[in-house]
């Protein structure tokens, strides 16, 4: 195994792996663990799925260097015969006034409303008066970074509309400024978003518009896709079966080529159960029961 041992504590071997689109010739680097190229005796293939790098499917060859040798290109998808909907098609980051949203929205607004659309909530943003112009590009916003993945139900109202009509957003998740406001402040705690704090950051960080509203996209693409993933892995187990989580994000890992901590499986675990309706039962949570009912708590 391509593990090394410090004392009792077995450390996996990632390498980096630079991928460039035969396609469009967009680049971007993968994370593999060196065990799945040592399983390979020459070239290691893989599908790269449209998405993780690009737009675009195809397979590259790597060695044991972590070295691509080639690319094969996919001739065609299952996607690219089914009908496609005009609205996706209609809707590019070009047309999006990102500099806008980054100088007038707070990045813990971003982070709060992603999280409800992870939780499958309805989401309010209310902005100021003056701010009122802005409506159709935060709307668009979060139509576009949601694409391919999450629905979401986001509306956008100034405060003079919402204060009008308060009562009609009674179950919606009310952001303002940077906070939850409202009826549903205690919804969300900001300390609980580590693993949106991450993707937010690096959108906001990001000197390119474009590619920092492209990448925003995929990182949420990329959620759903581990999420339904991760369901399916769930349910090849027996239904009364605990999920060992070292051994579901191993899975994770090997199929995305993506390192995952334990605090982004954890959100994971929150979306199947929020989102898709399914309750993931984890090892520790179970033998967390048994030994409660042990002693009698």
């Amino acid at each position: 195994m391509a593990v090394k041992t410090h004392g009792n504590i077995e450390t996996e071997i990632w390498g980096d792996v630079e991928i460039i689109c035969p396609i469009c010739r967009i680049k971007n680097v993968i994370n593999i663990p060196k065990r799945i190229i040592d399983n390979s005796k020459q070239l290691t293939s893989i599908l790269i799925p449209i998405g993780r790098i690009c737009d675009h499917a195809f397979i590259p060859f790597i060695d044991k260097q972590f070295k691509v040798r080639g690319y094969q290109k996919l001739d065609v998808l299952l996607d690219d015969i089914e009908p496609k909907s005009e609205y996706f098609e209609g809707l590019k980051p070009e047309n999006l006034d990102v500099i806008e949203i980054k100088m007038n929205i707070k990045p813990e607004l971003i982070m709060y409303a992603i999280r409800g659309c992870f939780f499958k909530k309805k989401v309010l943003i209310v902005i100021d008066n003056n701010l009122t112009y802005l409506k159709t590009t935060i709307f668009n916003f979060f139509d576009y970074i949601f694409q391919k993945s999450f629905d979401v139900d986001v509306l956008i109202q100034n405060k003079d509309d919402y204060k009008r009509h308060k009562k009609v957003y009674n179950d919606y998740m009310i952001l303002s400024g940077k906070e939850i406001v409202g009826k549903t402040k205690k919804l969300i705690n900001i300390s609980e978003l580590k693993s949106e704090e991450n993707i937010v950051r690096e959108f906001y960080m990001e000197g390119d518009s474009i590619s920092g509203l492209r990448n925003l996209k995929d990182k949420l693409r990329q959620t759903y896709a581990l999420t339904y993933k991760l369901i399916e892995f769930y349910n090849k187990h027996e239904l009364e079966s605990a999920l060992n989580t070292k051994k579901a994000i191993r899975y994770l890992e090997d199929t995305h080529f993506i390192k995952i901590k334990k605090s982004y499986f954890q959100l994971l675990i929150d979306i199947a159960n929020n989102y898709f309706n399914t309750k993931i039962i984890l090892l520790q949570d179970k033998i967390g029961e048994m030994l409660e009912h042990m002693w009698g708590e």
